[in-house]
């Protein structure tokens, strides 16, 4: 097998590339100290999150992300 022998290449960069956990906890960790939470830890605030979004998800399957500039 060459590399010649294709015509696309694709690869998923999707959480490989991109540090999803950090962003999330730099996001969310000043607001929860901000609210008075600030003894919930990296891993905590990941494991709240994840709960979180799932529940969401199951509520609103449909629903897209909506971004805003």
């Amino acid at each position: 097998m060459k590399l010649t022998d294709f015509k696309v290449l694709t690869f998923d960069c999707y959480g490989t590339l991109i540090d999803w956990e950090f962003g999330i906890y730099n996001c969310l960790g000043p607001l929860i100290k901000r609210a008075g939470n600030a003894d919930v830890g990296r891993n905590k605030l990941l494991e709240i999150y994840a709960k979180e979004e799932a529940e969401q998800e199951v509520e609103t399957p449909a629903k897209t992300a909506v971004i805003r500039k």
